[in-house]
């Protein structure tokens, strides 16, 4: 594509050799960004944790659910599946901060003072909740509400979106271990961009969530349905304790317990995660997703029937 390019702009215009290297590295690195940006692959998850939800739907709420994910979507969101991925495709300055709350801990048993954003996960989810339930609402409205809480009850039971960690280097946090560098895993080798923080790593469900691009083929939704029955199958819902539990708060704890007791343990900053820390991961962020799929359908039962 950029030699193509290239060949027709120096065609035509005549751009000096120097402002067409210019141009060259400059195509590259969009084709690159619009590539990540189009294949993120923490989308995945997001979208697992959706088509676990939607096996458990009742038919009025997943009727109802359908015909809103209708209004004004973008082809690449425009199903409840895909819908999942929606609010970070539509992320703000404003609305980034619900998509996570900072509870904040240290690992050097100093004390901290520090507090979440007002306007966090927890208020986010408890707020569209409310919007979707008024069917007096503007659809739009309602629909919105919906995309955002698809996404945001995945996004509560990711540990790392439920704290901050803070120490003397960064005494307002790590920014859910943002900030906490690593070596990518084997694993990794073949991306682009392999995840080099805790964040992105955890992201990734430890490399369980591989790439699936929107818009859905039948083969990429083939792909989500298999990942989500075989963690279906690897966690039913009956052997979960504590799945019905339905208070925001309570999810974002369980996440940030989950995060003291084993995001941060063992791992050294700037190293690479061992095998033995990938393997439990990769089963914590699955049983997660399981947790996220089940209390998404029951939220959203209660609130479409």
């Amino acid at each position: 594509m950029g030699r193509s390019v290239e060949r027709i702009q120096t065609a035509t215009l005549r751009i000096p050799s120097n402002i067409m290297k210019t141009s060259r590295i400059l195509l590259t690195f969009v084709s690159a960004l619009a590539v990540t940006s189009a294949f993120a692959w923490h989308d995945t998850g997001h979208m697992v944790v959706a088509a676990i939800a939607k096996q458990s739907l009742t038919p009025k709420a997943l009727s109802e659910a359908e015909w809103l994910l209708k209004m004004d979507a973008d082809p690449k969101s425009d199903n409840f599946v895909t819908a999942a991925c929606w609010a970070d495709d539509a992320k703000t300055k404003e609305s980034g901060p619900w998509h996570y709350i900072n509870i904040h801990f240290r690992t050097d048993d100093k004390p901290t003072s520090n507090e979440p954003l007002k306007q966090n996960i927890v208020w986010a989810i408890s707020k569209f909740s409310e919007v979707l339930r008024d069917k007096k609402r503007d659809p739009k409205e309602r629909a919105e509400a919906l995309r955002y809480l698809i996404h945001f009850v995945g996004d509560i039971h990711q540990p790392l979106h439920a704290v901050a960690r803070d120490s003397d280097e960064h005494p307002d946090g790590d920014r859910g271990g943002n900030e906490f560098k690593i070596s990518p895993p084997e694993r990794f080798s073949r991306q682009d961009r392999p995840p080099t923080n805790l964040h992105s790593l955890w992201d990734s469900g430890l490399g369980l969530f591989k790439s699936v691009p929107r818009p859905l083929t039948d083969d990429g939704l083939a792909t989500i349905n298999r990942t989500a029955n075989a963690i279906k199958s690897r966690f039913p819902e009956i052997s979960l304790d504590g799945v019905k539990q339905s208070d925001p708060m309570a999810w974002a704890q369980e996440s940030a317990d989950i995060a003291k007791r084993f995001v941060y343990k063992d791992i050294t900053e700037g190293t690479v995660p061992s095998p033995e820390y990938m393997r439990k991961g990769e089963d914590e962020c699955a049983k997660r997703v399981a947790y996220a799929g089940y209390r998404l359908a029951a939220l959203l039962n209660k609130l479409l029937n």
